[in-house]
């Protein structure tokens, strides 16, 4: 089993390290973020806090095994202490859940994922061994502030154990071999929404039918990469975990969410002013939450393939618009953007060409 691995990269200047002798696994620490949106919510404040010079990790791992880099791995991140964060090729965050079956797939995917990093890394999966760094392998938070210190925490030891895995079953289940069993299959009874392949379908064109989105299908499917075959039974939504099908205010509140103002889910003249004052922040205009020729001038084209925050600002004022193609804004223009932009162009009476340039601005943020 292959996972995809979102790219959400914030935009850092991360500095060299001294060696790439450990992988961190770590989990949240936060009781309070148990819900759907919980892997929004965490991406959220640690790229407010990596903005103002505080901690972040490479990546996160949650909403169901979905697993989201953040920042390069090979290269400083500050999760674990002075003593630690030097030697750490990667550093994995496992975002908390109240549901068992979400947890179980958000576990394959941490070993998986943690696995494949140390695999990179060139160190051993080996979890917890020596006392020092000449031990090389993957270490918990816990491992760090025992024997390194620098810091205090303690996880993931407590959220693991929470769910029945102690420590000598992670450390079992990241040295054994990968297997096709992995993550297993659901359940015979598992009642939801299903949808029948059918010829000139592609899992972009379903994703758009049932306003979802490729990583959800992927997800839910078990799927590697993006082929389908006529006659594959796909899942759209399940019955007991509607949590994962977001609706416009869901995606609303999660923007609010990370731009740091309450969630009140509706696209209202402050989240758009916040909006606006963000992607002033990122492309170094006059920040006061007005749209106007200065800022204007400051933006680049956006088009297939970009990345970046302008991008996600673009996505949110088109969710806010009820472009609801455009799903939830992750800072990546690709084919749902695309559609989303071309859509809005249409009504706006321009140029329906997908790409986002001075005129679609200007339309957009007024």
């Amino acid at each position: 089993m292959n996972y995809l691995i979102e790219k959400q990269l914030i935009p850092l200047s991360q500095k060299k390290l001294t060696s790439q002798s450990i992988v961190i696994a770590h989990e949240s620490g936060n009781a309070n973020n148990t819900g759907p949106l919980s892997l929004e919510n965490e991406i959220a404040y640690m790229t407010r806090q990596a903005a103002n010079n505080g901690a972040f990790t490479s990546h996160w791992i949650g909403g169901g095994g979905r697993i989201i880099q953040i920042a390069q791995v090979g290269k400083m991140q500050y999760g674990a202490g002075k003593y630690a964060n030097p030697h750490a090729y990667a550093q994995v965050e496992l975002a908390r859940t109240s549901n068992p079956d979400c947890f179980q797939k958000d576990y394959q995917a941490y070993i998986w994922l943690l696995r494949k990093l140390a695999g990179e890394a060139g160190i051993p999966c080996r979890l917890n061994t020596g006392t020092d760094l000449n031990a090389k392998g993957i270490k918990t938070h816990h491992w760090v502030s025992k024997n390194l210190g620098g810091t205090t925490h303690s996880d993931p030891d407590a959220y693991l154990m929470h769910y029945g895995v102690s420590l000598d079953q992670f450390s079992k289940d990241l040295s054994s071999s990968p297997t096709k069993t992995d993550i297993p299959p659901l359940p015979a009874n598992e009642s939801g929404l299903y949808y029948t392949v059918v010829k000139g379908d592609s899992l972009w064109s379903i994703s758009k039918k049932y306003q979802t989105t490729l990583t959800w299908l992927k997800t839910a499917n078990r799927l590697s990469s993006e082929t389908i075959k006529i006659g594959q039974k796909l899942i759209i939504s399940l019955n007991n975990n509607k949590g994962l099908m977001f609706t416009q205010t869901d995606r609303i509140k999660a923007v609010q969410h990370t731009i740091g103002i309450p969630q009140t889910g509706l696209f209202d003249t402050l989240t758009k002013r916040e909006l606006i004052k963000w992607i002033q922040k990122t492309t170094g205009s006059e920040v006061d939450g007005y749209w106007g020729p200065k800022t204007a001038s400051k933006l680049r084209t956006l088009k297939i393939n970009s990345i970046g925050w302008d991008v996600y600002v673009v996505q949110a004022f088109l969710l806010g618009k009820n472009f609801l193609i455009v799903g939830t804004p992750d800072q990546s223009f690709g084919p749902k953007t695309v559609q989303a932009t071309k859509e809005f162009q249409t009504s706006s009476k321009l140029l329906s060409d997908g790409i986002v340039g001075p005129l679609t601005y200007q339309k957009l943020f007024n």
